[in-house]
């Protein structure tokens, strides 16, 4: 028989393997490429769960976790949910500056980068940036690279910035932003090859599609649904169907802040109204330490934790999304979509109140600028929708942006 200490030891044991769960969940939620650099608590975690969490991303999302404990890096290889709401894009954002977006020539210098690292373990930037004008020279539709422009160098080394925080790179000797000066600049670096090897993650591996360019759905395709319809749903066997929608519907809930109903598709609405699908949403929402808001409208998956599980929080601090904040109260309170004119003007307003708020917006177009970026932000969050016509862009408040709602004046209040 067992003792009061051994039911108390089982006790811990079991709360200490919960904990690690939800602790080893949440990071990788928040970082599919987890590195013993950036953060050794968080990777120990999960190389000590590695199997019970493969096992849990595998049965709840149909996602692969790799975990390498001799490399020092778990990959969690997430694919989005097809169909529904059209989500706003989640782009790579550079390391230097205010973090903007990747444009479409930094992603070639990213790919293009991360190529010559897979067979390169040492190199320097020069020696780097001179295999990738290459390579430009050589591909067709790819733009030539010229070292000598201050902006080529500027894209490469945002590549390179964000190939290093990956843990992808490092450099040894020098500091990459230095590059951006002048070409003559010099860094040596040593290159993680396998963990280059693992940034780009498809369902299908590039080496099982024919052709030297093979497309998206063709690498993208799930084979463990069945065959799929035009409309991303499976159209083979009931258990397939039943899997696809258990998957696709706990991938929005971890990807995107706010799942609405009417943006299921039928597949995932059948089972999401069903009692195995409600049941499972909230085991799954238990054990990744989230709470379960469920209203009529739709799920959300609240934070609790003073650790987020998420890149991007809301809300949150900076201009943006205090302006943010503001537009909610307007949002909110029309029962029209608002004109993004209306909105700019009153960030125009704002800034002309408050001399010493948002200093970096008060160039000219500034008050434009800002708007936009906090609109984007409300976009992203599921708390607003774009209306479209042929001359205006109006934004209406979606049902999860009266969480926020205050009682006072719209847009009366200090940043």
């Amino acid at each position: 028989m067992r003792g009061p200490s051994g039911e108390r030891s089982a006790n811990r044991l079991v709360v200490g393997t919960r904990d690690d769960m939800k602790d080893g969940i949440r990071a990788l939620l928040a970082a599919p490429l987890l590195t013993r650099e950036t953060d050794e608590a968080a990777f120990v975690t999960v190389r000590r769960r590695r199997e019970e969490l493969v096992s849990w991303f595998d049965y709840f999302c149909g996602w692969t976790l790799t975990v390498e404990p001799r490399q020092g890096y778990a990959r969690l290889a997430k694919v989005r949910a097809p169909g529904g709401r059209a989500c706003p894009p989640r782009p790579a954002r550079r390391v230097r500056g205010t973090g903007a977006a990747f444009d479409r020539r930094r992603y070639t210098l990213f790919f293009l980068a991360a190529a010559e690292l897979t067979v390169m373990s040492r190199t320097t930037i020069g020696l780097l940036a001179q295999r990738v004008a290459h390579t430009c020279a050589v591909e067709e539709g790819i733009a030539d690279f010229d070292s000598s422009v201050r902006a080529e160098r500027a894209a490469l080394v945002d590549a390179l910035l964000l190939l290093e925080r990956f843990g992808a790179v490092t450099a040894i000797d020098g500091s990459t932003e230095s590059y951006v000066a002048g070409d003559d600049a010099l860094v040596l670096y040593r290159a993680d090859t396998a963990r280059v090897a693992r940034l780009l993650s498809t369902p299908v591996p590039l080496s099982r599609v024919g052709g030297a360019r093979p497309d998206l759905p063709a690498v993208m395709e799930e084979e463990r649904y069945g065959v799929r319809s035009e409309t991303a749903e499976p159209v083979s066997s009931r258990n397939q169907e039943l899997l696809w929608a258990r998957h696709s519907l706990m991938r929005r809930l971890l990807d995107d802040p706010v799942v609405y109903f009417t943006d299921l598709t039928a597949a995932e609405a059948e089972y999401a109204a069903s009692p195995t699908g409600r049941s499972m949403v909230r085991r799954a929402a238990e054990e990744a330490g989230f709470r379960l808001e469920e209203r009529a409208e739709g799920y959300l998956l609240a934070d609790p934790s003073p650790t987020p599980a998420t890149d991007d929080r809301f809300p949150g601090e900076g201009h943006v999304k205090q302006t943010a904040l503001l537009f909610l109260d307007q949002l909110t309170a029309s029962a029209t979509a608002v004109p993004l004119s209306r909105l700019v003007g009153e960030v125009e307003a704002l800034l002309e109140r408050r001399p010493s708020w948002a200093r970096s917006f008060r160039s000219e177009g500034g008050a434009d600028r800002l708007a936009r970026a906090a609109v984007e932000v409300l976009v992203g969050h599921g708390l607003a929708a774009a209306e479209h016509d042929h001359t205006t862009t109006a934004y209406r408040a979606l049902p999860a942006a009266h969480r926020y709602a205050v009682d006072r004046p719209a847009f009366g209040g200090d940043p």
